[in-house]
């Protein structure tokens, strides 16, 4: 069975900000691939939330590397899967607050 997606505030924020990026740098039809593309993404952890692996740096997150540019950090919550950031990858680990 499915769990629902949810975003914190963060992940919404976040991912407004890589969209708009993509929008501006590649235009409207990249930017729909990559939304389609996280979408997809999500579905494939809600249906099955532990296809990645858990975080080294942060407890109780898991961190799907979506691109070579970006990774999806979530939790998995007992009837749905939190989305909570798309990071940079090339950011220092050290600046990543939850």
């Amino acid at each position: 069975m499915a769990l629902e997606v949810r975003y914190s505030l963060r992940a919404r924020h976040e991912q407004i900000e890589l969209l708009e990026y993509i929008v501006r740098n590649f235009g409207q039809k990249k930017a729909k691939e990559i939304y389609d593309k996280i979408e997809n993404t999500l579905d494939q952890i809600s249906n099955m939330p532990h296809m990645y692996r858990v975080s080294k740096r942060r407890n109780g997150l898991r961190k799907c590397v979506f691109s070579k540019q970006t990774s999806i950090y979530y939790r998995i919550k007992e009837d749905y899967i939190e989305v909570v950031s798309f990071r940079p990858n090339r950011k220092d680990p050290k600046d990543f607050k939850i």
